[in-house]
């Protein structure tokens, strides 16, 4: 392996999912293609091109089951940024729910936020 290329979120609505992660969070659309009855659409970051996240829609009930809780509670996903005050403050004020406010720690400080389906993110911000 040389790469990671996506991390697969299940989702109940591909165009809800892709207007809270395109709007709230920033990401763009790289590939939305129609493959029979399921779409692929992959999401990614401008910065960072290569890693996304891919969107995969619900189709049976053990999968609709887990949209929301892939994880059992714990974090989903990690998202760095190099101002976690900066993007917790930009992100609120676009409705994105934190369920941890910004925690300053002696190498880190990170907050907590939930997607529209309530899957956990972590913002991380490295300290020098």
């Amino acid at each position: 392996m040389h790469s990671l290329g996506r991390l697969v979120l299940l989702v109940n609505d591909y165009d809800t999912a892709i207007a809270f992660y395109r709007d709230k969070l920033e990401m763009e659309v790289y590939a939305d293609l129609p493959v029979g009855p399921q779409r692929y659409v992959h999401l990614r970051l401008p910065e960072q091109p290569s890693v996304g996240v891919w969107l995969l829609q619900a189709l049976t009930q053990a999968q609709r089951d887990r949209v929301g809780d892939q994880t059992g509670g714990q974090p989903v996903g990690v998202f760095h940024t190099d101002d976690v005050v900066r993007d917790h403050a930009r992100f609120a004020a676009r409705g994105v729910r934190f369920t941890r406010e910004p925690v300053h720690e002696a190498a880190t400080v990170y907050a907590h936020f939930i997607d529209l389906y309530g899957n956990e993110f972590v913002l991380v911000q490295m300290k020098p």
